[in-house]
């Protein structure tokens, strides 16, 4: 990346925000690398300034979608992050709670290299309608739901399955419905308390 930066073409950085997706890396840390570079380098610093941070953050976003697509992974924390707000601000706006329509299934699991995927995998087949699925920096996996009848019998299945998973014999693994706050400003703190 270090040529493509050095051309300092605003165009290149969606390029550039893509691979630090595809990366694992988070928007966050991505920008404030970005920022630290334009204050050493002032042609660097017209370049982000020509909408040089939007090519960044659309192509970072390109690669965290492409990154969700693959049935292998999960979307970056940021992207459940961004996706429980929109879904919060529709809530309220139709003038309803968000704890009311909204939940987490949380899936906490402790065990070796394989356990991440065969976990994602189980979660996949429990919850196939598109839901948002991240993990979260303390190794959680989080899944954004609507609250329905249906989440109770998806979360006993997804439970069932890791319990009968001969590759996940002896590990611990929780799965439980977290609901969310009631209140809009309240449900991201929720969220980051369940992260850290």
């Amino acid at each position: 990346m270090t040529p493509v930066i050095a051309l300092g073409r605003a165009g290149d950085l969606h390029t550039i925000g893509f691979h630090m997706a595809t990366a694992g890396h988070r928007l966050d840390d991505v920008l404030a690398w970005f920022r630290r570079l334009a204050r050493r380098s002032r042609r660097f610093r017209r370049v982000l300034r020509r909408d040089g941070v939007a090519h960044l953050a659309a192509g970072w976003a390109d690669g965290a979608m492409q990154h969700q697509h693959d049935p292998a992974s999960v979307a970056p924390f940021e992207v459940l992050r961004l996706r429980l707000q929109q879904q919060v601000e529709r809530t309220t706006a139709l003038g309803e709670a968000p704890g009311r329509h909204l939940a987490l299934v949380v899936v906490e699991a402790a065990g070796g290299l394989g356990c991440p995927e065969r976990v994602v995998r189980h979660a996949r087949d429990a919850f196939h309608s598109g839901e948002t699925m991240a993990t979260t920096p303390n190794g959680k996996l989080l899944v954004l739901v609507h609250r329905d009848h249906d989440v109770r019998r998806r979360t006993l299945r997804l439970t069932d399955a890791m319990r009968h998973d001969q590759q996940l014999l002896g590990t611990p693994v929780r799965v439980w419905i977290e609901p969310l706050a009631m209140s809009a400003e309240h449900v991201d703190s929720h969220l980051v308390g369940l992260a850290s």
